[in-house]
């Protein structure tokens, strides 16, 4: 397995344990904050370096293959 696999299963696990917990309604905004954050022309897919923070998320930086793997996991959430 690939450090990116890896790293990308880590982050998975991590968010669905959280997602988890969460209401429908908070996976919702969390969801839509993601989105936003993903879209900034200056969103960078990085593993590590944790530089973007989520409105409605937490007040932690998170790095952007942590976000990718949040809005991920959202989605399957919403998955039929």
């Amino acid at each position: 397995m690939s450090d990116a696999a890896r790293i990308d299963f880590s982050y998975t696990v991590f968010w669905t344990k959280q997602a988890r917990a969460w209401d429908a309604a908070r996976r919702a905004a969390v969801r839509e904050a993601v989105r936003a954050v993903l879209a900034r022309p200056d969103f960078l897919r990085n593993a590590y370096e944790r530089r973007y923070t989520v409105s409605g998320l937490d007040a932690q930086p998170h790095s952007g293959a942590s976000l990718v793997a949040l809005e991920k996991v959202l989605q399957a959430f919403d998955a039929p």
